[in-house]
């Protein structure tokens, strides 16, 4: 049975310079830019897509990250804006930091038993009430 295994792209309308962007986004995040955006090579782990039912909501790219602590500190030390410090979760740390363009980031260091074992629960439950 075919299914759909992850995110192949995440298209965000932008006003501003998408250049600089993309180039704080390589120099500053060490993300592999090309011309049409940033690109993974390897699929992460794990996918989350909130579909929020509000008025007006922001969109915020989540990356993950092997070691939180270290990666927000290399970017306090590149004068990168914090908007939010480390929440640790069961199933994984979060933070955001804000790009050049004022854009929310948020960075997620996962707990990837716990964060499993937690979806595929909630996936049951869903299930049930269907």
């Amino acid at each position: 049975m075919s299914k759909i295994t992850g995110i192949g792209g995440v298209f965000l309308n932008i006003s501003g310079d998408t250049k600089k962007l993309l180039n704080w986004y390589h120099e500053v995040l060490g993300l592999d830019i090309t011309e049409y955006g940033i690109n993974f090579l390897s699929p992460n782990k794990c996918t989350l897509i909130t579909f929020d039912n509000k008025e007006s909501s922001e969109t915020v790219l989540n990356f993950t990250v092997n070691n939180l602590e270290e990666f927000l500190q290399s970017l306090k030390n590149k004068n990168v804006k914090i908007i939010q410090d480390i929440k640790a979760y069961e199933y994984g740390k979060f933070a955001q930091i804000e790009d050049i363009l004022g854009n929310i980031v948020e960075l997620w260091e996962p707990n990837d038993d716990n964060y499993k074992n937690m979806v595929k629960k909630e996936i049951d439950d869903f299930n049930k009430k269907l």
